[in-house]
């Protein structure tokens, strides 16, 4: 799962629970980092927003009393950077205590607890214990450093209240509806780290956007592991909520006043249904990122993807011609293990025909514990052709984003004012600005885009936030 949480945008954790105190936290300062998704994001604030329900206050420029990192565990790279991180954040912060969580704490606890930098090792499932351990190892009490359990077996819901997180700005705010996922693409190891798919009920994500809405949020982005299944993997009420499509269709008749975005889908669980109604909600912004990762049907089947180019090329096209306006994005894995020339040839030629706005392009790296990894050492790609097959895609997804702004060029745009003298589009364009409305702000704007694809807006009517 790719994200497209933009690096610069800031984030603050909320959780809709008054501070209680329970765990007698108060004074303690904390700090939070990630690596990875933005579902990773997501869960670091979570533990910042549990942490201050309990008393902690962010460290800002203090010296940290606690600093926790949630790590990524999707590659053997991603584990290698998560263990250098750790030991730069002890050398920065040698008297705190230092939290690893996330994928890589789920995958390896042992290893991690075996790291004299590392006073606790989180996973998943367990972030609601985080102040009680950190109580406990304060008073004494703690008799190791490993809070672990196996990855959810049960497609429970997700905790609530929904906690959720503001961009910095108040410019857009994070819900995550779903975790989990119970696909077995060759390559990936999150299902045996995030476990079955759960999802929160559909009543409590409308309750929670239009909250959301009420206090001024422009813009509301539903993120999830395998969003596209939202409400599948469970019985009962969650079942028959409608899944994903259901949950829009509610939006639409709740017409909230913030804008609606979905992160990334996998595409043959999106289908036609969900096309249709994104290409022309009044509440679901023109944006579908709808991960390929080949373009090959011979490494389609190799990466167990359950996809063939012909119904993606069927979707995208049927997406394409419902709204002009939408941005499609995929994402796109070059040197899979066995690629022949031939076939990236044919992935670089199937997305070149596509009318995609975006390719998020990823270098093959092997996760170890995943059938690709073992190929990979029996039929890899050399690093300097992936490298090289890498370049052309991006070369090609820098030529698609071009044309799809200029295609725009002169048009009017639903824009919302980030902070750095930028604005996003409903259609998902970085726009420069350099009006006088603030952070937050949400207006129709008309898009002036150069010769090189960079696009500015100049507000017709700016809604100041509340």
């Amino acid at each position: 799962m790719s994200t497209d949480l933009p690096a610069e945008e800031g984030l603050t954790a909320h959780a809709p629970a008054p501070s209680s105190g329970e765990y007698g936290l108060f004074g303690l300062r904390y700090r939070v980092h990630f690596l990875g998704c933005k579902v990773s994001a997501f869960d670091s604030r979570a533990h910042a927003a549990r942490l201050e329900t309990h008393g902690a206050e962010p460290a800002e420029d203090l010296v940290p009393d606690v600093v926790l990192i949630q790590t990524c565990s999707v590659t053997d790279r991603a584990d290698r950077d998560g263990r250098r991180a750790l030991r730069r954040l002890r050398r920065e912060n040698p008297r705190a205590t230092l939290v690893a969580t996330g994928c890589l704490a789920q995958r390896d606890p042992e290893g991690l607890a075996r790291l004299p930098d590392v006073d606790l090792v989180l996973g998943h499932g367990l972030g609601a214990e985080l102040p009680r351990l950190l109580a406990e190892r304060a008073s004494g009490l703690l008799p190791g450093k490993i809070a672990w359990s196996p990855a959810p077996a049960r497609g429970d819901f997700l905790d609530v209240p929904l906690p959720f997180l503001v961009a910095e700005g108040r410019t857009r705010a994070f819900l995550k509806i779903q975790d989990g996922c119970e696909r077995r693409c060759a390559f990936c190891i999150i299902p045996s780290l995030r476990g079955i798919e759960r999802s929160e009920l559909a009543d409590r994500v409308v309750d929670s956007v239009l909250a959301l809405s009420e206090a001024g949020i422009p813009e509301i982005v539903l993120t999830g592991i395998h969003l596209a299944n939202f409400g599948g993997g469970v019985e009962g009420p969650a079942r028959r909520q409608g899944g994903l499509v259901g949950l829009l269709r509610r939006l639409e008749d709740a017409a909230p006043r913030a804008r609606v975005r979905l992160s990334s889908l996998e595409p043959m669980e999106a289908g036609e249904e969900l096309v249709d109604l994104v290409s022309t909600s009044r509440v679901v912004v023109p944006h579908l990122h709808l991960p390929a990762q080949a373009g090959s049907d011979s490494v389609l089947r190799r990466m167990r993807r359950g996809l063939v180019t012909a119904r993606y090329r069927a979707l995208v096209l049927r997406a394409e011609r419902a709204n002009p306006r939408l941005h499609l994005a995929t994402d796109v894995i070059t040197g899979f293990p066995g690629e022949t020339a031939a076939e990236a040839a044919e992935s670089e030629a199937f997305f070149a025909d596509l009318p995609l706005a975006s390719l998020h392009v990823f270098p093959f790296s092997s996760r170890s514990g995943t059938d690709a990894a073992r190929w990979a050492r029996e039929d890899g790609v050399p690093d300097a052709t992936i490298t090289r097959r890498a370049s052309r895609l991006r070369a090609l997804a820098c030529r698609k984003l071009r044309d799809f702004a200029r295609a725009h060029h002169g048009t009017v745009a639903d824009s919302v004012v980030l902070k750095g003298g930028r604005a996003l589009t409903d259609n998902y364009l970085d726009a420069g600005y350099e009006g006088g409305a603030p952070a937050g702000s949400r207006f129709d704007a008309t898009l002036s885009v150069d010769g090189d694809g960079r696009v500015r807006v100049a507000a017709e009517r700016p809604e100041a936030p509340c």
